[in-house]
């Protein structure tokens, strides 16, 4: 009997024993499981970059005449200063203080002037308004009493609309502006790896699109991005624009030059 009982109670320990150590086998398995799946769930979502690859502040690529553009038909044709203000702008001004129209050469105002007092431009300001010839430029600088949009207290303001004389029909590029931009954003990405902090100021490049549709005469026109690489990465994007233009049409039909300017920077400076 005690023999039995003896027996009995090591099967028991034995099967205690295996029960044990089954049970931790299981349970450090699963816990190894979990901390599999955890690191591969980690390496998902850690971004990975590329070497060359960073953060490069928010720019602006535009390409445009040099100021705002007026036809010369409009121009010529102009007996308020209403012609060069959009709605906005008129419903501000109540009560006008001086109106003085100055060309603008070499970017920057010359003694061309002529000085008003009212909306209605001068016999002095429409004769230097129809002096003006293709891609001239003049500014029109009004001081006035007027409504603070924002707070409708009235103010002394001033509005001071750039403009560039341009033809009836101004020249195009056969892929659009959309991919005119694309193609100097996306060839000139790499570059803007140099930027350091991001600083980074404001460049402009002038070129003429020729009576054949060519691009001629490009040059570094203004300013620098204070990188010398990203200067002459554009230069070179703007010599060798791809595709075709359409050249520009005077009001005699017959095909002229048209100067365009490239304009990049971040994009709250431009």
């Amino acid at each position: 009997m005690k023999k039995r009982i003896i027996i009995l109670g090591t099967t028991l320990a034995i099967v205690s024993v295996l029960c044990f150590g089954f049970t931790k086998w299981k349970s450090n398995a699963v816990t190894d499981s979990n901390l599999s799946n955890n690191k591969d769930l980690a390496l998902e979502s850690k971004e990975i970059h590329g070497p060359n690859l960073k953060a490069i502040p928010d720019l602006y690529y535009g390409v445009d005449t040099r100021f705002a553009a007026v036809k010369k038909s409009d121009v010529q044709n102009a007996t308020s200063i209403y012609a060069f203000l959009n709605a906005s702008e008129k419903d501000q001004i109540q009560h006008i203080k001086s109106v003085n129209l100055v060309v603008i050469k070499n970017n920057q105002q010359s003694e061309l002037q002529a000085f008003g007092t009212t909306d209605l431009l001068t016999d002095g300001q429409m004769k230097l308004l129809r002096s003006m010839d293709y891609f001239n430029h003049f500014t029109i600088r009004t001081e006035f009493r007027g409504k603070n949009m924002e707070t409708g207290v009235i103010e002394d303001k001033f509005f001071g609309p750039h403009v560039t004389v341009v033809p009836e029909t101004q020249a195009t590029y056969a892929d659009g502006k959309e991919a005119l931009l694309q193609y100097l954003k996306e060839n000139s990405l790499t570059d803007m790896n140099v930027i350091k902090d991001d600083k980074i100021n404001a460049i402009k490049i002038s070129f003429i699109i020729s009576k054949q549709g060519d691009v001629t005469e490009v040059k570094h026109d203004a300013m620098s991005t204070g990188y010398t690489s990203i200067d002459e990465k554009f230069m070179e994007l703007i010599k060798n624009i791809p595709g075709k233009w359409t050249p520009a049409i005077n009001d005699k039909g017959e095909k002229m030059e048209q100067e365009f300017v490239f304009t990049f920077g971040p994009r709250d400076r431009c």
